[in-house]
């Protein structure tokens, strides 16, 4: 008799409690949310997020606060994250290119690059550019693999060894065979300005960061670094033209703990997709050389699990290094 009670008061409890599933994404969010960035202020990614938190935050109806905490190869932001409670209060605003590099550049890392995130959203995608000074008449791809054969190695400069700005031509370098000779800045405006003044031959960068530059002639556009040209740069050619497959992208996008419920992930994946939509958002992505992205949190997912693998072959063929 008592087994019998127990049983059936099992199963009265497990009724009630069925109904407070739905209801947390009834209630959700409750309160401001965090969404930690990557990156210093400023920037892009701090630019993206912060349009996209302000429009998401007010169709929810609550804040959407940008905790800036960038270093360490975004690291110490994604650290946070990944340790955070998985209860859609704490985001990671990042650039997934570079969060999936990691894995392969830290092998140390205090956290697990995919398991210990939840895919949200992407946000904006924005190639790169490589720009050259314009003694080196170096104005193509098809150039600069053949100076690069005939005339020995050439220099290039990016944002930091690891970044997603210097792995892009390591991978340039490696599919075309040229010999190119890294040169590690503290950030992309300083490797541009090396460029201008001669220092070295090449810099690769955000179109922001060279754009006023190449208007000015003070700089030659070889090529963007994604798979088709840019919206905005219609007459600078892809890489891809010249180099089949060639597709590298500064992509913004929206990580949460893992073990976040999949009805909140779901109702940040729609507002987030929103968002990105608005006048404001897409204005600010086209100052910024950028597209909106719309993407599910599976379809991210696999995004970063296949970005996570050829990063790794990548760093793997060059032999990059961080100390």
């Amino acid at each position: 008799m008592n087994s019998r009670r127990v049983r059936s008061t099992a199963a009265w409890c497990a009724a009630l409690a069925w109904p407070l599933v739905p209801a947390i994404a009834q209630t959700y969010p409750a309160k401001p949310i965090r969404m930690i960035v990557s990156f210093a202020p400023g920037g892009a990614t701090d630019t993206f997020a912060r349009v996209v938190a302000q429009q998401a935050g007010e169709a929810m109806g609550q804040q959407i606060i940008v905790d800036n905490r960038p270093g360490a190869g975004t690291t110490i932001a994604a650290d946070l994250v990944a340790k955070a409670q998985p209860d859609g209060y704490t985001l990671l605003f990042t650039d997934i290119a570079t969060h999936t590099i990691t894995p392969a550049i830290y092998p140390k890392l205090p956290y697990d690059a995919l398991k210990d995130f939840a895919p949200v959203a992407l946000i904006a995608s924005s190639p790169m550019m490589v720009v050259a000074h314009p003694s080196t008449n170096v104005r193509t791809v098809p150039q600069l693999i053949a100076a690069a054969r005939q005339h020995g190695p050439i220099t290039y400069g990016s944002s930091g060894t690891g970044t997603v700005t210097h792995l892009s031509l390591e991978s340039l370098k490696t599919r075309t065979g040229i010999e190119l000779v890294h040169v590690p800045f503290k950030g992309g405006a300083t490797s541009v300005v090396s460029v201008m003044t001669g220092e070295i031959a090449l810099a690769i960068a955000t179109i922001p960061a060279v754009l006023p530059h190449v208007q000015s002639r003070r700089l030659v556009a070889v090529a963007v670094t994604s798979a088709k040209r840019a919206t905005q740069l219609p007459d600078v050619p892809a890489i891809a033209e010249t180099v089949k497959g060639f597709d590298t992208a500064v992509n913004n996008g929206v990580l949460a703990p893992a073990r976040t419920p999949q009805n909140i992930v779901g109702r940040l994946n729609a507002e987030l997709n929103r968002a990105v939509d608005t006048a404001k958002a897409k204005e600010v992505f086209a100052m910024n050389a950028a597209e909106a992205v719309k993407v599910t949190p599976a379809a991210l997912a696999e995004m970063m699990a296949r970005d996570t693998r050829s990063w790794a072959e990548v760093v793997k063929a060059s032999g990059v290094k961080v100390q």
